[in-house]
């Protein structure tokens, strides 16, 4: 999967055995290369009173050099790692204005399901707020 956070950054992210596998790719330089389960972590924790065990998967990253094949790089420390997946997650900076507007403005499934209660039933319906 490829995403290009802004025309000078390009990130691509998969599973650890897809990068695995993927023989022979050389990432450009500077581009950034996530293993999405690069490892898990097994925790647990009380929930509504009772123990409830929990995984999460810890990506790691890889930077293109334009000259190593993607098995080859080192994975960044993990200092490194943590304030690229701070900035990747932060949906404020990568999604533009216009974006928000048109996602806000989309109705809720739930809303539209009401709206509509059964009325409509074979028919196709396509909802816009105002």
């Amino acid at each position: 999967m490829s995403t290009t956070i802004n025309p000078r950054i390009k990130l691509k992210r998969d599973t650890t055995a897809n990068w695995n596998n993927a023989i022979g790719f050389i990432p450009l330089q500077g581009e950034v290369i996530i293993y999405e389960d690069y490892e898990t972590k097994t925790y647990t924790v009380q929930e509504y009173g009772e123990t409830v065990t929990k995984t999460v998967n810890i990506p790691n990253i890889k930077i293109g050099t334009g000259n190593a094949y993607v098995q080859d790089l080192a994975f960044v420390d993990e200092k490194t790692r943590d304030i690229l997946m701070a900035h990747i997650q932060n949906h404020d900076i990568h999604v533009t204005l216009a974006e928000k507007l048109f996602w806000n403005n989309k109705i809720n499934v739930d809303d539209a399901e009401e709206q509509i209660s059964g009325e409509l039933k074979d028919e196709t319906l396509v909802l816009t707020r105002n």
